[in-house]
């Protein structure tokens, strides 16, 4: 097993931000001395798992979709 694991893979999606959320993002990347793209991953995952509702929600999703999963038949997986 490797000790260093893989960087994750990058997107590119084009947000609109209030003007003065924008200012903040760049003030704090200044002041962190990184970049508004590290500010925004960063808080972003901090944020979201940090609400309990949705940690829950997302857990009974995916195990509600694990039980679909093992009831189709290994052919029809294969085709989605």
């Amino acid at each position: 097993m490797p000790i260093v694991k893989k960087a994750p893979g990058i997107m590119t999606r084009e947000v609109k931000l209030e003007e003065p959320v924008n200012e903040l993002l760049e003030d704090y990347a200044r002041f962190i001395e990184s970049n508004a793209d590290h500010v925004i991953n960063a808080v972003l995952k901090k944020v979201l798992w940090r609400d309990q509702d949705y940690r829950k929600w997302r857990e009974a999703r995916r195990t509600a979709q694990s039980g679909t999963d093992k009831a189709q038949p290994t052919e029809a997986r294969g085709r989605a």
